[in-house]
């Protein structure tokens, strides 16, 4: 793989090679039903990870995500007003997404490394936002999901809570087997340190069951191997 390059940007040409890459991976790959897949009223608020590779520039972008103040998008599923009320300043990455071809090697690790940087000189405290699970089947998903919560479950303190007609509660055990079938990108957050609310939500225009992710800029460690991120972001 020839050397990647990152931006970050708001230019409108950039922003629909990215909303290209969304729909590529959010639509086409994942069965999202939404227009909001693609790009929706938050992208002109927000600034663009992107990354190209000059090597395959007729793939235009090979891997985004974009990064907001605040974290409305992600309020309406979760009630962060634990997090809020304490006046801790926070981002929320969002709609991450990977060509196939660059999923599982350094293309990741750059994009997570660049977001990191991002926020660490924007001075934020705590990154928030929803990671999914692909499909929209709650049952399906809910052995991994009550591992997650064993095994990452956000401190009272600074614990979002799902709500709304698509929150459902994670409630009792799952063996240690079911992190098997975690999402790529619950993981990597995971590893760099970041714990997950209570509850999920299911969100059937996207076609996901999503968890909220939270993320403390001041104990973040960087993953050996971010490169595991995949298109199973929101």
């Amino acid at each position: 793989m020839s050397r990647l390059t990152l931006s970050l940007t708001r230019d409108p040409e950039q922003v629909r090679a990215a909303r290209a890459l969304r729909h590529a991976v959010f639509v086409d790959e994942m069965g999202a039903t939404t227009p909001e897949a693609e790009g929706d009223a938050f992208d002109d608020a927000c600034d663009h990870l992107i990354l190209h590779d000059p090597a395959r520039a007729d793939l235009g972008v090979v891997a985004t995500l974009r990064i907001a103040d605040g974290a409305d998008l992600t309020a309406r599923e979760f009630d962060l007003s634990v997090l809020e009320r304490q006046g801790l300043r926070l981002a929320e990455p969002g709609r991450v997404c990977l060509h196939p071809d660059y999923r599982g090697g350094t293309a990741g690790f750059i994009l997570f490394k660049g977001m990191l940087d991002v926020l660490r000189a924007r001075k934020v405290d705590f990154a928030v936002g929803a990671a999914s699970f692909p499909g929209a089947d709650p049952v399906r998903h809910m052995p991994a999901l009550r591992r997650l919560r064993q095994e990452a479950l956000a401190p009272p303190n600074l614990r979002p809570v799902a709500r709304g007609p698509g929150a459902i509660a994670v409630t009792g055990e799952a063996p240690r087997a079911a992190m098997g079938e975690v999402p790529a990108l619950v993981k990597s957050y995971l590893r760099a340190g970041a714990w997950v609310g209570d509850g999920a939500y299911v969100d059937r225009a996207f076609n996901t069951v999503d968890v909220c992710m939270v993320l403390d800029l001041a104990r973040v460690r960087l993953p050996a191997f971010a490169g595991a991120w995949t298109g199973d972001g929101s």
